[in-house]
This record gives structure tokens, C-alpha cells and sequence, in this order.
């Protein structure tokens, strides 16, 4: 009933902004992880696919030049009467880890969940302790649940403006073409 993916980053980080994402793009960051969290290609993939990577990355305003631009990213959808903010989080903690949780991917379940003690109930409690948020809840689904509707609830409380680029207005998602292939971010 989730995904949890961390990661070591080794990229520069250089804003504490949290970015909303829409949720299809938040979904298919978790295949690009990787490349977010280092700027070294190891050799597991392809010189022309990493820097693929690396562009979409940028578009999506999670890369600025070579570091990472955010703190944390929230997944949102939109739909007849606004924008709905969804459960799910990209956060970097103060000792560079990288945490990936979508609430709804059905990678995971609590009943039958091998990393729940290895990394699932750290992960929660770091990003509480960090954000001051407090956990009310001792079942790791419920409690992630509760600590991101806290999020959404402090990021909308303590919002002052949301800006949106004019040129943007009007556009579907946008569609970068790859060859004979179209492939939206």
C-alpha cells in the first residue's frame, strides 16, 4: 500500500523550498532517483540516457544547474474544483538522505512489509523530528498518513502566495519528442 525508496545524495543542495509536483511526474521520479540523489553516472547507464535524465529532472524544477533546488516535494492532481494535494513526499533529511514515500503505490504493505523496522519507522521519525511534527499514531501506515496531512496542512497554513509562470497557462503537460517517440515529464 506504499513505496519507500532512500537514498544517499551527493548532489549540492542549494534551496530549502518545497516544490509541488503534479502526481504523474511525482510517480515517475521514483525510476529517476538515482540520478537526483548523485551526479556521477557509475557507468550503469547510458552517457546520452543519464543526461535524458538529468533534462527532465530540470524541467520538472527539482535540478538548478547541477544541485538539488528543493527541501522537499509534494505531490498534488487537479481536478473540476482546484488542486488537490496527494499523499506522498520527496524529502531530504539534514544528514543527506533522500526519502521517497508515496502513500498509494502498491509496492508495500504494512501486514507483510520486509523494511517497516529497517527503514519505514526511522524514515517517519526523521522527517517528524526534523518538521516538529508530532506522531500520534504507532501503526507505520496510519502514522505516515497523519505526518503528511500535517505537511499539506502547515504548507497551505503557512503560504503567502503560489506563483505560476502566464506562459504556462493554457498548456496541457507538456510533451518533449524523443525521436519518433513523445514523452510527457
Amino acid at each position: 500500500m506504499c513505496l519507500l525508496i532512500i537514498n544517499n545524495v551527493t548532489r549540492p543542495i542549494i534551496s530549502d523550498d518545497i516544490i509541488l509536483l503534479r502526481d504523474d511526474s511525482f510517480s515517475k521520479v521514483k525510476d529517476y532517483l538515482r540520478v537526483l540523489s548523485s551526479d556521477k553516472r557509475d557507468g550503469e547507464i547510458s552517457k546520452s540516457y543519464f543526461y535524458f535524465i538529468v533534462d527532465r529532472l530540470r524541467r520538472m524544477g527539482l535540478l538548478i544547474d547541477n544541485a538539488l533546488g528543493f527541501k522537499a516535494v509534494v505531490p498534488f492532481t487537479v481536478n473540476s474544483k482546484g488542486i488537490s494535494l496527494k499523499e506522498g513526499i520527496m524529502y531530504i533529511t539534514n544528514d543527506k538522505q533522500l526519502i521517497y514515500f508515496n502513500y498509494y503505490d502498491s509496492s508495500y504493505q504494512c501486514d507483510r512489509c520486509s523494511v517497516s523496522t529497517s527503514s519505514c519507522v526511522p524514515s517517519l521519525k526523521k522527517i517528524a523530528r526534523e518538521l516538529d511534527v508530532k506522531i500520534r499514531s504507532d501503526i507505520p501506515n496510519i502514522a505516515w498518513y497523519e505526518l503528511l496531512e500535517d505537511i499539506q496542512y502547515y504548507l497551505l497554513g503557512s503560504s503567502i502566495s503560489l506563483r505560476i509562470k502566464m506562459s504556462e497557462i493554457g498548456k496541457s503537460f507538456e510533451v518533449i519528442k524523443v525521436g519518433e517517440y513523445a514523452r510527457d515529464l
